[in-house]
């Protein structure tokens, strides 16, 4: 699966027409654009970030965001990359929406897993929450920013996050932030 995926992402990094050259490739970041899954109880949204130099894949990052409710939508935004002319990071956008529904519970988690090119094994970090909601008819919406590339990434803009996080892997690294709101029905 990772190699299919890594395979991907190096059709997407390299089908721009990269010129032959004898100096070392530079690296490159780009996303495949955001998957958005769901029922009726749940979403999940799912970003895959990858760097290559030249055919080696020197970081990826993946990025699953779950919300957990009733009549739960999800919205994921274009991925924004780094505008240089080799792109050191991208950028995704997702937002999950949920109603409480008759249990009253909803909840929501966001996990990252990262490979650089010489790890032996992955880096993860996640964060979860829950809510006990008395109105049936509120909604509880959950904005999750994602940072992924290579370097120093981006700051974030806007108003501080609920729930911050960040990690590295091999050269790469990646934050997410994450915002929650509650709406009345």
């Amino acid at each position: 699966m990772r190699t299919a995926v890594a395979a991907l992402l190096l059709v997407a990094v390299t089908s721009g027409g990269a010129v032959a050259s004898a100096a070392a490739p530079a690296a490159r970041c780009a996303a495949a654009r955001p998957v958005v899954s769901g029922t009726e109880t749940a979403v999940q949204a799912r970003v895959l970030t990858g760097c290559t130099a030249g055919e080696l894949v020197v970081f990826q990052a993946t990025l699953v965001a779950r919300a957990h409710g009733t009549s739960c939508t999800a919205v994921s935004a274009e991925v924004d990359a780094d505008p240089a002319a080799v792109p050191q990071w991208t950028r995704a956008r997702l937002e999950l929406a949920c109603a409480p529904g008759d249990e009253s519970r909803l909840g929501s988690e966001v996990t990252v897993e990262m490979h650089g090119a010489h790890d032996a094994h992955a880096t993860s970090y996640s964060r979860g929450d829950s809510f006990a909601e008395r109105n049936p008819a509120a909604r509880h919406l959950w904005t999750v920013e994602f940072v992924a590339g290579l370097g120093e990434l981006p700051e974030p803009a806007g108003p501080a996050a609920v729930g911050p996080s960040s990690g590295s892997a091999g050269e790469g690294r990646s934050w997410t932030r994450s915002d929650h709101q509650v709406y009345d029905g």
